[in-house]
């Protein structure tokens, strides 16, 4: 019985062992699970930390750009305004314009006509014939007055340049008497 004994007290000691190894595998596997459970705790903290950072340059970028936008908004609307500015400025300029032009075509119309009607005045009492010399008097101290001389006949020569002075010195006071001072310039 000793034996039976003994036999008995070795397999409990065996099992006793066995589960001691047991108990002791367990506690390192609980101690391993425990310090992975830690580990993901700390991961999950800063995972949260990094969606907040995140969601937090994200609000701030989405601002930044809605600034911008808003600014880029303002902007094109106030150029719009200026071209819409400039844009009535110019058509009414160009309504003065037009207005201008009608008006010195007026009244180029009515000096032409009060030209034609003075030159057809002062050839009804003879024409001047190309080449025919001035003839001079003496007149007062700036110089000699040369008048032309009219010649019946033959075509006529127009003494008043474009500008409405004479042709022949450029004065704007020889034209009326068909009378020229001959000095340039006068």
């Amino acid at each position: 019985m000793c034996e039976e004994i003994k036999s008995t007290m070795q397999k409990h000691r065996q099992s006793l062992r066995h589960g001691k190894e047991d108990l002791n595998r367990l506690n390192q596997a609980i101690q391993q699970l425990t310090v992975e459970k830690d580990g993901a705790k700390t991961q999950i903290c800063e995972l949260e930390k990094n969606k907040d950072l995140v969601a937090l340059q994200e609000e701030r970028a989405s601002g930044s750009a809605k600034g911008k936008l808003a600014w880029l908004e303002a902007a094109l609307q106030k150029a719009k305004q200026d071209m819409a500015r400039q844009l009535r400025e110019y058509q009414e300029l160009m309504v003065v314009k037009l207005g201008l032009d009608f008006e010195i075509a007026t009244y180029r119309k009515l000096l032409e006509g009060e030209e034609s009607s003075r030159l057809g005045r002062r050839f009804e009492a003879g024409d001047v014939v190309l080449g025919s010399p001035p003839e001079c008097l003496p007149s007062s101290a700036s110089g000699a007055t040369c008048l032309l001389v009219p010649t019946v006949g033959s075509s006529a020569l127009n003494t008043s340049a474009p500008s409405g002075s004479c042709a022949l010195c450029g004065c704007p006071g020889c034209v009326a008497g068909l009378g020229c001072s001959g000095f340039r310039g006068c």
